[in-house]
């Protein structure tokens, strides 16, 4: 969480904060999160398909290296393999740039079976053929697919429709507050642009800033959309709009204004710092916030409200998940869907809901999350509205040039919304030459 990871694309290498990865457990800053298991019963499940060839079938899976995923994983095959005897998986987590090494080993047709694949990177596994397309499987199994947020599981979908990944769980963004630096400046949680930028704006005293902001898409994106923008438009990248310009205006003026700065400025690593150190009396984070906070302020006392929006705006988040996907070239297909459609299942879910650190993508298991920890029902409240983090096959190149155009605005120091249309302009002739390659 506090540094950067480079990240390989199929064919793109670019920098993204691994916060950005948080609903696929990237971030190590939570790696000692509670995993306090509730009594709650487990609720009815659709029985699995059971594998019942009499040969012994060897399948893999691979996950991040993160402790708490591996042990997780682990459990849940452990599950798998109970039920299903005549199936051998081996957990393989995978060290260092995990989509570099998934990228290497498909070249050389070595991949696991069942591997993680991030909202981010879907598109360019999908676009590569390297994806065994799910929807037969779904049918022929009776896979309860409604249970899934549609939001999450759309973003594994192919343009013609096609599922190629079923999520597993996600993260999304709210605002966060500190209490007692609200009541004492008699300030309170904004519901809107103009009340955001007033408390900020009073927050920002004897040493302390209003909000800490990471100057980042996958930080302001929510204000794009509540400007009445996007980022999609017919399954192609489009960022240059008016709305667009207005959001990211009001977005760099907060910075240009002093009320807010970024976690660099302030002589830290991330928004989480700077806000458990209460340098910082908000922060617009995600749900990767409430062990950390747990770990380094348990006695921080602080809020969670959805972001602020425009007056007449729409509400807003932004949503990071991460699916379990097929390979193409798996040799036991039946085998392998079975063992990621369990990996999915309600029982397999139940256990990131009792962890409390992801949210889990179904929704029946989103319920015991919020039931069992409370804090979260927030981030589990914005999913049905949440932006998703994946732009199409150019997904690498929006994400490069609108952190560029952010960054340009904030250094130029003019945050008019005609000066940013140009430098959005800019950014889209750019992801424009990254789509006619």
């Amino acid at each position: 969480m506090k540094s950067s990871k480079r990240i390989l694309t199929l064919g793109t290498t670019f920098v993204v904060s691994a916060s950005m990865l948080a609903g696929c457990g990237a971030n190590k800053a939570v790696e000692t999160a509670d995993t306090a298991k509730t009594e709650q019963a487990s609720p009815e499940t659709k029985k699995e398909t059971p594998v019942t060839t009499a040969e012994k079938v060897e399948l893999t899976v691979a996950c991040y290296s993160d402790p708490f995923e591996t042990e997780t994983v682990e459990k849940q095959v452990a599950m798998f393999m109970e039920k299903n005897p005549h199936v051998n998986v081996t957990v393989e987590p995978i060290t260092g740039d995990f989509w570099q090494v998934l990228q290497t080993r498909i070249a050389s047709n070595t991949e696991p079976d069942v591997f993680y694949m991030d909202s981010y990177q879907s598109p360019n596994f999908i676009n590569a053929g390297a994806l065994e397309p799910l929807d037969e499987y779904i049918k022929t199994n009776g896979t309860d697919i409604d249970d899934f947020e549609p939001s999450l599981l759309n973003i594994f979908k192919s343009a013609e429709g096609g599922i190629y990944g079923i999520p597993k769980d996600y993260s999304t963004l709210t605002l966060f507050y500190n209490k007692a630096m609200l009541a004492n400046a008699g300030v309170q949680p904004p519901k809107t642009w103009e009340e955001l930028e007033n408390a900020a704006k009073a927050l920002t005293k004897d040493k302390v800033v209003g909000l800490s902001l990471q100057n980042e898409l996958a930080r302001y994106q929510p204000f794009l959309f509540a400007a009445g923008g996007g980022t999609m438009k017919d399954n192609k990248p489009v960022v240059n709009t008016v709305q667009n310009a207005e959001g990211l205006s009001f977005w760099t003026s907060l910075l240009k204004n002093g009320y807010a700065s970024t976690p660099q400025n302030l002589g830290v690593g991330w928004d989480g710092d700077a806000f458990s150190q209460e340098i910082a009396a908000m922060t617009v984070e995600g749900n990767w916030m409430i062990a950390y906070l747990k770990e380094v302020a348990p006695d921080l006392d602080y809020g969670i409200i959805p972001i602020p929006t425009k007056v007449g705006g729409p509400q807003v988040s932004m949503s990071f998940t991460c699916a379990y996907s097929m390979s193409k070239n798996s040799k036991h297909k039946t085998e392998a869907f079975s063992l990621l459609e369990y990996l999915t299942s309600q029982d397999a879910q139940k256990m990131v809901a009792e962890a409390g650190r992801a949210i889990p993508s179904r929704i029946s298991m989103g319920k015991i999350l919020s039931d069992n920890f409370p804090v979260f029902t927030p981030f589990v409240e914005v999913a049905k509205y949440a932006s998703p983090f994946v732009y199409g096959k150019a997904s690498a190149t929006v994400v490069e040039q609108m952190n560029k155009a952010a960054d340009t605005v904030y250094i130029n120091g003019d945050t008019s919304p005609e000066a940013v249309k140009k430098i959005l302009d800019e950014a889209q002739q750019e992801i424009d030459k990254a789509l006619s390659k």
